[in-house]
């Protein structure tokens, strides 16, 4: 194994999901953290398992206090936050100062400068991607937000695989159109997990699931299958070899005899933290793919884009909002001038949550108009730019309901005697307000670009 390979892996594993002893640990010594803000060496393991623990803004306040070991771990948040400069400075910061070459602070530094090149390799090939939508929901059963049509397939979870058959936690199960083959993510012997299929038989029994390829987990882990329509490309996610930051989306083709060896597709679908279950629907022109990124607890965001049959990049030096672009910091800053998606919208509006059947009802929204009207679709405007901007108004009102949601259960923890939380309750409380105010001046500009007034 060469030692690039090596440094990936290993960075998988640093940046691993931690385990619900870890978040009580990490809980436990916030807490005596707070009792005693001058120990460094106290700040600094809080702030580590709070890291790990996925609770990322609040370990900073720990990290920051805990001394020069803490420089790696509060150049990831950076790095999390793509401000892949300030992460290399304070990587580079650590390893220029004196201490203990084989600490964990050392290897985590050294394996950060590895992430930040791969991160500046990703952004000199930012795809034109054109975000329609976003949709905040919760990571347990997060699939069955996607709407696929009926000959895409379905997207659905382990319940519907033959009797016996071993499946990841988590993982979901891509089901052809014709019901008679599946792909799914199972541990295998040792223990990793790696994608596997098994197709209906004639006596109509299934065989024994195998592994779609021996080339897909990339030294670690292979998981969320999507097969597009053509029978031959495989869309999914793994955290080995290659990976930016835990999970990243891969593809790999068919030739009519192996899978060829995977690809990472890169930003904006990929990005420092877990993204996964890339799916295409070839007959609405819609895709879908979840992610992390914008790390609202216990909550994924999954994006709704237009694929484009040929793949067009930023130009890296015409494009001063690179980083803003492969983040996806604004949906409508990846439209094109004078186009209207609603059309897309509007179909998928009408199918069934994956991994069920039938059509539900057209899920909608009420906006007033001085006018008198109750806009309750995105067609029913008459100005594009309107339509735009209420896109964009409905993803800020879900980040904000999550967000929301998300302090009642600090406020709850709070009530139950966990007084450590008094701070960030109060931080989330005023940055809520001024999210108030921001969500009445966009609907505000709705009511403008409609009306004229």
């Amino acid at each position: 194994m060469n030692i690039c390979k090596s440094l990936i892996i290993a960075l998988a594993a640093v940046f691993a999901a931690p385990s619900m002893l870890a978040a009580v640990d990490a809980d436990a010594l916030a807490a005596s953290a707070d009792r005693e803000p001058k120990n460094a060496a106290l700040n600094l393991k809080a702030g580590k398992a709070l890291f790990e623990n996925g609770d990322y803004i609040k370990s900073k306040k720990y990290l920051e206090r805990g001394g020069n070991e803490a420089l790696p771990w509060l150049g990831k948040i950076d790095f999390i936050q793509y401000r892949f400069n300030e992460a290399e400075e304070r990587a580079q910061k650590y390893i220029d100062s004196k201490h203990d070459e084989k600490s964990p602070s050392h290897v985590a530094a050294e394996q950060l400068i590895e992430r930040v090149e791969l991160a500046r390799t990703m952004l000199d090939r930012v795809e034109k991607v054109i975000v329609i939508d976003s949709i905040v929901v919760g990571k347990k059963d997060f699939f069955k937000a996607y709407r696929i049509s009926q000959p895409t397939g379905r997207i659905t979870d382990s319940s519907v695989l033959p009797e016996n058959s071993k499946s990841a936690n988590p993982t979901t199960v891509y089901v052809t159109e014709s019901g008679d083959r599946m792909l799914w993510g199972t541990p295998d012997a040792a223990g990793n997990v790696n994608i596997v299929e098994s197709s209906h038989l004639a006596d109509g029994s299934w065989e024994s699931p195998h592994a779609v390829s021996d080339n897909l987990q990339l030294g670690s882990n292979a998981n969320f299958p999507f097969l597009l329509s053509d029978g031959m490309t495989l869309y999914y996610a793994s955290d080995g070899e290659g990976s930016l930051g835990g999970y990243d989306i891969y593809v790999t083709r068919n030739d009519g005899d192996r899978y060829l060896n995977p690809q990472n597709i890169g930003m904006p679908y990929n990005s420092p933290l877990d993204d996964y279950l890339l799916a295409i629907d070839d007959a609405t022109g819609v895709g879908w793919w979840a992610t992390d990124r914008n790390m609202i607890p216990d909550s994924l965001t999954i994006y709704l884009f237009v694929p484009q049959e040929l793949r067009d990049n930023y130009p890296v030096d015409g494009t001063p909002d690179l980083v803003d672009r492969a983040r996806i910091t604004s949906m409508r800053a990846t439209h094109r001038e004078g186009q209207d998606y609603s059309r897309y919208l509007d179909v998928v509006r009408n199918l069934a949550p994956s991994g069920t059947s039938g059509k539900t009802g057209t899920e909608t929204f009420a906006f007033s108009l001085p006018d008198g009207r109750v806009v309750t679709s995105l067609s029913q405007f008459t100005e594009p730019h309107a339509a735009d901007l209420m896109r964009d108004y409905l993803e800020a009102k879900r980040e904000f309901d999550a967000r929301n949601d998300a302090l009642m259960k600090l406020r709850e923890a709070y009530g139950k005697g966990d007084r450590s939380l008094a701070g960030e309750i109060k931080s989330e409380e005023n940055q809520l307000e001024q999210f108030r105010g921001r969500l009445r001046s966009m609907a505000n500009g709705v009511v403008k670009a409609e009306t004229g007034n």
